[in-house]
């Protein structure tokens, strides 16, 4: 028996590869005498682990062999009929490749041979070494496929920079998405949240959607099959999104298997999403409302927002104790490394942790960090879909923070789509949002300063660049490392009232029509307008301001957009204004990204 331990000791396993086999020993001496084992023991003083690995393969085994890498690291712990501690080793396991030599035994060793790894399988009775043998073996797997790494995003640039995209760049685009979005996402959004919730039952599904059973006709054949097909599409995606955060936490977790179940749950959330094309033709037949609507009074209203309109200037005051910032693992991607950063939202209205995914390039030491704020409805990581702005900003260098916003992607309430909750019940839902995610923008902006020393900028579009705009408003009382040095702004405008009321997004939706019903008017609308308007100059030096703005925009509304430049003052030169719509000036940005690239370099530059 080893002595006995005050502390653990340093031992030094070999995995020796030849070709598809590799080299196992069978112990001749205690502890473990007659198992099968790998060659392996004590690092001596002076030793370095690769020079133990190979010293142990030659003395018990006669092999020659040259180290690779480190496979892991394990601990062998045995424990006396008390629980105490009888001895304790940290192995740490060397990946090496045969050389010269065939196997004899020598040393403590009684038998040494070759083994496939089904065989060794059946040979070694120790599970934890069984498990090193497959991880060496997927990793050797792994180097000869290439490096691993996340697969790319599909890329739309080649194609918007030929004839064909900058066709597409033009306001007949705004008109036929707006026709889209009001004539099947909308009410096929509504369907398939529906159809999640109800978990193949068809009842429910109805009930979900208000709808009478026995109104379907002929259509519950093919509806009831496509809600099963929906209820496996879901539970794949609960048990890949399960084993995504198992894994993505893990600090010993194979870099193999985490790239993998990144994948994996990529792969589920874009299945379920995109399973909504199969109800577009339901949705729009049986006249499935765009949203289940839950319109507040003005009392309701009140109740929850009221104090903070009646101090505006602390509305969107941070917590006096910012929440901890958790991040995952690291994964190598085609740009750099991809990973995550949750933490609790600070309006608990939101419901949901806010998550964020962080893009950052290769080779840079302490690059600028981008924060970027999506729009509604938009979920860029539930499917895999072009990430091109982001892509963009990240080649030239800088970091980027894409934040999930409430509601939306994995912060998605159950029964509803991403960002329903928010329209439908304005503007509660507005202000509850932008309550929360006002404030996860400075708690991300603290995080960005501390773990690198370049600027910081904000961009967002629509919605997303509303609420960027009221935090450069709101964040004076913001301790100095929790505010931007830039913002970048697509698409934005100001104006609740006629955002809700009269732009042609809410009437896709009909949410002027909902509003109405429930007897908001115009004034009770703007009353709020100190909560969701930027009624402040930014708390930045606008001359780091820059806005890209489509004069075609009914959606959030262009004099809106240039109301804001001119109130702020925001250089000329950088308030970039297209003959484009909505839709079609993020097109166009694909086709020429001249207001991203000014943005990035002034970020270099800062």
């Amino acid at each position: 028996m080893p002595p006995a331990m005050d502390r653990p000791k340093i031992g030094v396993g070999a995995v020796v590869w030849r070709d598809d086999r590799l080299l196992v020993i069978q112990r001749g001496k205690a502890p473990q005498a007659g198992q099968w084992s790998i060659p392996g023991g004590s690092q001596e003083l002076g030793e370095t682990l690769f020079e133990a690995a190979l010293r142990e393969t030659r003395e018990e085994a006669g092999v020659e062999a040259e180290a690779i890498g480190i496979v892991t690291a394990v601990d062998s712990i045995h424990r006396d009929a008390a629980g105490g501690v009888e001895w304790h080793y940290t192995i740490i396991d060397v990946e090496a490749e045969w050389r010269a030599g065939e196997p004899v035994a020598g040393d403590d060793a009684a038998q040494a041979r070759w083994a496939t790894l089904e065989e060794a399988d059946d040979l070694i009775e120790w599970p934890e070494l069984r498990r090193v043998l497959h991880l060496s073996a997927r990793q050797r797997a792994q180097r000869r496929r290439g490096p691993v790494r996340l697969k790319p995003r599909p890329d739309l640039m080649r194609l918007m920079r030929t004839p064909l995209g900058r066709l597409v760049a033009r306001p007949w685009f705004d008109g036929m998405s707006l026709a889209l979005l009001r004539g099947w996402f909308l009410p096929a959004s509504r369907s398939l949240a529906a159809a999640i919730v109800s978990d193949g039952d068809l009842r429910r599904f109805c009930a979900e959607l208000d709808i009478p059973p026995d109104a379907l006709g002929k259509r519950p054949v093919w509806l009831g099959r496509t809600l099963r097909d929906v209820a496996r599409l879901t539970e794949q995606h609960r048990q890949a999104d399960a084993e995504w955060q198992r894994l993505l936490f893990s600090t010993t977790a194979p870099l193999a298997d985490v790239v993998a179940a990144e994948e994996a749950r990529l792969d589920a959330a874009s299945a379920l999403t995109t399973s909504r094309l199969r109800f577009a033709l339901f949705g729009n037949n049986r006249k499935i409302p765009a949203c289940r609507w839950a319109i507040p009074t003005e009392a309701e209203v009140e109740a929850r927002h009221g104090a903070r309109l009646a101090d505006p200037e602390n509305a969107y005051r941070l917590p006096e104790t910012l929440p901890t910032v958790t991040e995952t693992r690291r994964l190598p991607s085609e740009l750099g490394t991809d990973h995550w950063l949750t933490f609790p939202t600070p309006d608990p209205a939101a419901e949901s942790p806010c998550w964020a995914r962080v893009f950052t390039p290769s080779n840079v030491v302490d690059p600028p960090t981008v924060i970027h704020l999506h729009g509604v409805c938009m979920e860029p990581d539930h499917l895999r879909g072009p990430l091109s702005e982001i892509e963009s900003l990240v080649r030239r260098g800088l970091r980027v923070v894409l934040v999930e916003a409430p509601w939306h992607g994995r912060r998605k309430r159950p029964g509803t789509y991403a960002g329903e909750p928010m329209v439908a019940s304005t503007p509660l839902g507005a202000l509850d949002h932008l309550s929360a995610a006002v404030r996860e923008v400075g708690i991300l902006t603290r995080w960005a300063r501390q773990t690198s020393r370049g600027a910081v900028g904000w961009t967002g579009i629509s919605f997303g660049a509303l609420t960027a705009q009221l935090a450069a408003t709101h964040c004076g009382s913001w301790p100095a490392d929790c505010r931007p040095d830039a913002l970048l702004l697509f698409t934005t405008s100001e104006g609740i009232e006629e955002i809700a009321l009269g732009g042609s997004f809410a009437r896709a939706f009909g949410l002027d029509r909902a509003l109405t019903a429930a007897g908001w008017t115009e004034a009770a609308l703007s009353r709020w307008r100190p909560l969701t308007d930027p009624v402040e100059r930014p708390q930045m030096d606008t001359g780091n301001v820059f806005m890209v703005l489509g004069s075609k925009d009914d959606v959030t509304p262009f004099a809106g957009g240039q109301a804001i430049a001119r109130r702020w003052g925001v250089p000329e030169a950088q308030v970039h204004v297209r003959p484009q719509g909505h839709f079609s000036v993020p097109a166009g940005l694909m086709v020429d990204g001249a207001p991203i690239a000014d943005f990035a370099e002034r970020l270099l530059s800062l």
